[in-house]
């Protein structure tokens, strides 16, 4: 019985962690934080969305590649629709992780 108690107590010790550190939340609203040499700590490439299939959205960059992301990247307040362009941040080195937020991209 004590050992039950044990073995329960260390898996919900397991998922506590697991969910407390769970590393799939959205970094929605992180700024462009500067590097101390003056870099941003992103790497940025511009893509005009193709279709939105309910909060997934397909862009195309000019090169020809492409890009899917789920809705919950998107900054806040951006409105963004077929045919806009936006401003995907992917974090510099370690690109694979994914987007980390998309902006709408405004004419300067």
């Amino acid at each position: 019985m004590v050992k039950r108690l044990i073995i329960l107590l260390s898996l919900l010790g397991v998922l506590f962690l697991l969910v407390e550190y769970n590393g799939s939340k959205p970094a929605v609203g992180i700024p462009v934080e500067e590097e101390k040499d003056g870099s941003t700590k992103y790497i940025t490439k511009e893509y005009t969305i193709s279709k939105i299939e309910g909060t997934t959205y397909l862009g195309k960059a000019n090169d020809g590649t492409g890009i899917s992301f789920n809705g919950n990247v998107i900054i806040p307040g951006n409105n963004i629709e077929k045919n806009d362009k936006v401003i995907c941040y992917f974090e510099k080195g370690n690109a694979g992780r994914g987007i980390v937020k998309v902006e709408e991209k405004t004419e300067k």
